[in-house]
């Protein structure tokens, strides 16, 4: 039992945790700066022969490790958030035996990490979802009603713009210029309707690419 290895040992009894083994070399070379992370590997590797620790992998590219004095237990992990929630080992026990029992399969379940979804991540996942939907129908909703005016707008434009065109051609009492104006009139209602049409064009293209 050499220094480095009681230090590694030290981590691991000092963690509040699972600790990986670049953890607890960052203690290891503080004390000892010329020692090195194979030492930690090694020793890692010797106490998990002699059943004194046991190693998880919580997917995240690297495994850590606890004493396996302080209770077997196992860990439910959030792939979305990384939280982290303890499983007691007898919740296992039903699948210990079904494996055993229908497989002939004796599991070590003495530690998993299982991989899921925490309850936060799937509220916020279905808020999104019916945030999503929400948009869609308030965007369908709004595009049917625009479609709505701008067909009255441009129907109405047009009646008033025939409408003014024969007024003003009829009134021969009327001054030139009175006459003019309402025929400028009639010609800016024209413009009008050409970009109500317009619209109504883009609206209908914009609908198909929904």
């Amino acid at each position: 039992m050499t220094p480095q290895r009681m230090l590694v040992i030290e981590a691991l009894h000092d963690a509040d945790g699972h600790i990986s083994a670049e953890e607890i070399y960052e203690q290891l070379h503080s004390r000892y700066p010329y020692s090195n992370i194979s030492t930690v590997y090694r020793t890692l590797e010797l106490l998990k022969e002699l059943n004194l620790v046991t190693e998880t992998n919580f997917s995240e590219g690297r495994v850590r490790y606890h004493i396996a004095e302080k209770s077997h237990h196992h860990h439910l992990v959030c792939r979305t958030c990384g939280k982290i929630t303890d499983l007691d080992e007898s919740v296992l026990y039903p699948l210990r035996e079904t494996l055993l029992g229908d497989y002939d399969f004796n599991a070590d379940l003495r530690h998993l990490a299982i991989s899921g979804e925490c309850s936060n991540c799937r509220k916020k996942g279905k808020q999104a979802k019916v945030s999503t939907v929400d948009k869609a129908a308030f965007r369908s909703e709004a595009t049917e009603r625009s479609r709505i005016l701008l067909d009255y707008w441009i129907k109405h434009n047009r009646e008033h713009e025939h409408e003014f065109r024969e007024w003003a051609y009829k009134a021969d009492a009327l001054p030139d210029e009175v006459t003019q104006q309402v025929l400028e009139a009639a010609a800016s209602i024209a413009d009008a309707s050409s970009e109500l049409e317009k619209a109504r064009q883009a609206l209908a293209k914009g609908k198909e690419g929904y």
